[in-house]
């Protein structure tokens, strides 16, 4: 017997018997999958959602068909199933409109031939890209089995969606989603030390959000920020202090421009804006602090650094230049000691691994920053001595 299609029942809604159907086989699905996830092997799984896409394809509206693939594929992919997710949903989805691999896309008008000929303001878009990201970026989570040039490849195809995506502000969730994904990979990248190949993507990701208008809001400062710091990071990994520095002060500077619009607009700025903008603003100077508490140039700004030598008597808080510039650059103990253990974290010294280095003037400033460190956390109050053996 010939199956009908959906359109013969009347309306595509739940009462359509045909919709109906495949929603309660879809529905059986997913709560078989959730008791079994865990099993050694999926493949009878695997192959019953085959047999439930095949029945239904030409029974269904093209659309709301694609949309349920996509769905069943993110419902898989949060359950971590990434293989069933690319085979039994993004991978199919995908195939439908050209078999080229989405990692053999090596710019932007090969990207819109392939997959955008209809160009980014179509309905198809969305699913689109929520195919075409997951069944790349699925290396967030399982990036140590990737080769290096599994991830260039995967990064070179976020960059080159996000590039097509970018004169669209409609689409600007491509590109927030898109700097989530990369600066998932890049946080690998450096952790196994490949800050210089992260530090483009993350660069690029930084643009992105600050090309696109909806970004620009405060609702996103906290993750540009968040992006601004990973750059930060990667300079420091790289040994370019300097650039590091740079781009700190540029970002520092992107911060203090929208807190000028703020306070320009007509509504009184909330507890959360304000929260946001001190965040942002500690986050980054953190980042600053890190090479501007080691720079040799420090005692050249007319400050004497005085000498310390045996037990440190009753002396004041900013007794150092250290503690000045704490001072100067951080209020409160939270955000002094984020910068204290910053600086005592760079990657180019490193000395709570290390060991305190042997430079005199690196020596010096890794003391004080220690020394005020535990005066920060100590138990009593900052006013009294803390011993500091030389």
């Amino acid at each position: 017997m010939e199956l009908l299609p959906a359109e013969l029942y009347g309306k595509i809604d739940k009462r359509n018997p045909v919709v109906s159907s495949f929603e309660s086989e879809i529905k059986e699905f997913t709560v078989f999958m959730k008791r079994i996830s865990s099993a050694p092997s999926i493949d009878p799984q695997s192959k019953k959602l085959f047999e439930i896409w095949t029945k239904y394809k030409v029974r269904l509206p093209a659309h709301y068909f694609q949309e349920q693939m996509v769905q069943i594929a993110d419902f898989l992919y949060d359950m971590k199933l990434y293989r069933m997710a690319l085979w039994q949903g993004y991978d199919l989805y995908l195939q439908q409109y050209s078999p080229v691999s989405m990692q053999d896309i090596t710019n932007v008008d090969y990207l819109k031939s392939s997959f955008f000929q209809k160009g980014f303001e179509t309905d198809e878009v969305g699913l689109m890209v929520r195919s075409s990201t997951p069944a790349l970026s699925r290396a967030r989570s399982v990036s140590v089995n990737l080769e290096m040039d599994q991830l260039q490849s995967i990064l070179d195809f976020l960059r080159i969606l996000m590039q097509a995506v970018l004169p669209y502000e409609s689409l600007c969730w491509v590109l927030y989603n898109g700097s989530v994904q990369i600066y998932s990979i890049c946080r690998y990248l450096m952790s196994a030390n490949h800050s210089a190949q992260a530090l483009d993507f993350l660069l690029w990701a930084c643009m992105c959000l600050e090309t696109s208008v909806p970004l620009l809001t405060i609702r996103f400062l906290p993750w540009r920020a968040t992006l601004y710091c990973a750059v930060c990071q990667c300079y420091y990994d790289c040994r370019a202090g300097l650039q590091a520095e740079v781009f700190a002060r540029r970002a520092l500077g992107k911060v203090n421009e929208l807190a000028k619009l703020e306070e320009m607009s007509c509504s009184p700025a909330s507890s959360e804006t304000t929260m946001a903008f001190r965040e942002a603003t500690i986050k980054l100077a953190a980042m600053l602090f890190k090479r501007v508490a080691y720079e040799p140039g420090r005692k050249s700004k007319g400050v004497c650094r005085p000498k310390q030598k045996g037990i440190l008597k009753e002396a004041p808080w900013h007794r150092t230049i250290t503690e000045r510039l704490l001072m100067e650059m951080f209020e409160g103990h939270a955000a002094q000691l984020l910068a204290v253990i910053e600086a005592l974290w760079d990657t180019s010294h490193r000395p709570l691994h290390t060991g305190i280095p042997e430079e005199p003037e690196m020596r010096e400033v890794v003391m004080e920053l220690l020394s005020v460190g535990v005066m920060i956390m100590a138990p009593f109050e900052l006013s009294k001595p803390c011993q500091l053996v030389h």
